[in-house]
């Protein structure tokens, strides 16, 4: 018995010791982080992709809706600790298309999430389920943003003056795809700011009495304001029927007061050689 018990507690003993003498050389600022990014592992390797939204609209023509719960706690902490550490100046198209860094228009700071990246998929397949009907055979990888007090993005369209050509595989063949964005949503991820609200000043402004902690009218009465608000997100149809885009869905970034503002910009893309309703997914 003795023999047996020995040989149970040496190898127990031996490990207990080398953990102890592995805990003296960590000090606790550097185990903390160490232990939060496993735990974060296990509960990305137990992750589901499941969708528990709710909608409210903001306007029917155009197109407005806001987002309860788009987004869960954990995945916003998994986006954050995804693009913490490669935020740069945002950017902008020019009339040409180009994408180039321009901050009379555009002060934040972004950085985008891989595509294959669990959560970013997820995230996709979550637009598509409110799309339904509306095609959306693809969407735009996500961008994270940033925005800092006194950053801001000026008033501008999501859509695309003319349309941008995209090569992909269809079918057996490698072929460019002319395309537009169709839906935006804009997800908070952080609302501990104030100021920084998303104002469409074409769109009519809701009742005096709706929900002031989520989305008002501007003191003017006229425009939409909508307020960050951790986990809800605002979505709008860029697009006619025809494919053409719509002016009145132009938008700005108010300029961030105090604190910081961060939430991820995600679009759906309109494929013009395939029908706008229904048809086949490809």
């Amino acid at each position: 018995m003795l023999n047996k018990t020995y040989f149970i507690l040496l190898p127990l003993c031996t490990a207990l010791l080398s953990f102890a003498k592995l805990w003296q050389t960590l000090s606790p600022t550097s185990i903390v982080p160490v232990l939060q990014s496993a735990v974060h592992s296990w509960r990305l390797s137990r992750y589901k992709c499941t969708h528990g939204y709710t909608i409210e609209i903001l306007s029917i023509d155009p197109l407005v809706m806001y987002i309860n719960g788009f987004t869960t706690d954990f995945e916003i902490d998994h986006m954050l600790r995804v693009s913490k550490n490669d935020f740069g100046l945002s950017y902008v198209y020019n009339e040409r298309l180009e994408s180039v860094i321009d901050t009379r228009y555009r002060t934040s700071q972004s950085s985008m999430i891989p595509v294959t990246d669990p959560i970013s998929q997820c995230l996709s397949t979550r637009l598509k389920s409110i799309l339904g009907n509306i095609q959306h055979i693809r969407t735009e990888p996500i961008q994270v943003v940033k925005y800092e007090p006194t950053e801001k993005f000026l008033t501008h369209m999501d859509w695309f003056d003319m349309p941008r050509n995209l090569t992909m595989k269809r079918g057996n063949t490698m072929v460019k795809r002319a395309y537009n964005r169709m839906a935006s949503i804009f997800a908070y991820l952080d609302d501990r700011c104030t100021g920084g609200e998303t104002y469409f000043p074409n769109v009519q402004s809701v009742s005096a009495v709706a929900d002031g902690d989520k989305f008002s009218r501007t003191e003017s009465g006229k425009g939409l304001l909508v307020r960050p608000r951790r986990g809800n997100a605002v979505f709008w149809n860029n697009l006619f029927p025809n494919g053409t885009g719509d002016p009145r869905v132009e938008h700005a970034g108010l300029p961030v007061n105090t604190g910081i503002k961060k939430g991820i910009n995600l679009f759906s893309y309109y494929f013009y050689d395939a029908p706008m309703f229904g048809g086949e997914e490809e």
